[in-house]
């Protein structure tokens, strides 16, 4: 299982912008995804950027969790 989410700054033109990548599922394979949020320069990006990964990583966390439970649930003996 991959879990995982980050931000990433990346030149274009000379000029710095910040991305927040995380993992998708995309026909059965977990694929890394990337989001363009603004200027590296910019702090409501900067701010943007910390919410998404924060939203990421608080949604992977939860779904592991329930993959978890379930994985649980299916290998303990019902009834007991």
């Amino acid at each position: 299982m991959e879990l995982g989410c980050g931000i990433r700054v990346k030149p274009v033109k000379g000029r710095e912008y910040l991305y927040v990548w995380h993992y998708e599922p995309v026909d059965g394979r977990r694929r890394q995804r990337y989001e363009y949020v603004g200027p590296v320069n910019n702090a409501a990006a900067r701010r943007t950027a910390v919410d998404k990964l924060e939203g990421y990583a608080r949604r992977a966390i939860e779904d592991a969790r329930r993959r978890l439970q379930t994985e649980r649930a299916i290998a303990s003996p019902a009834g007991r």
